[in-house]
């Protein structure tokens, strides 16, 4: 296995198996080039889980599991940080309660202020 640090593109050889911890927080695992058989690890409620993707293709990997993957023949992926949505919300938030027009100048005012004679 490699990894590419400009693109963070990991590469897998023929017969070669990784085994991956995932987190902390989800992943999305992306495939770039090539064919990749990935599998999710089980829990005594659940199945262990097969995918099968290739180039263009992506899963959802959980915080907290296992994958263990291999490629057919050779394969390249991406193991991606969605951005999190606590912080997406808060942002959304602060930009609806008041237009950036109205803070900019409510703090153009405020600096603007004459100095008083002493």
């Amino acid at each position: 296995m490699s990894q590419s640090q400009q693109h963070s593109l990991w590469s897998v050889s023929q017969g070669e198996a990784i085994s991956m911890s995932i987190g902390p927080g989800p992943r999305e695992l992306s495939v770039s080039e090539g064919r990749l058989w990935l599998t999710l690890r089980g829990a005594l409620d659940a199945p262990a889980e097969d995918h099968w993707l290739e180039a263009g293709e992506s899963v959802q990997l959980p915080s907290g599991s296992r994958v263990v993957m291999e490629a057919w023949p050779q394969a390249a992926f991406q193991l991606l940080v969605p951005p999190c949505p606590e912080v997406i919300r808060r942002q959304a938030g602060r930009a609806a309660s008041q237009p950036f027009w109205k803070r900019f100048l409510a703090s153009s005012s405020q600096s603007s202020q004459p100095l008083s004679a002493a």
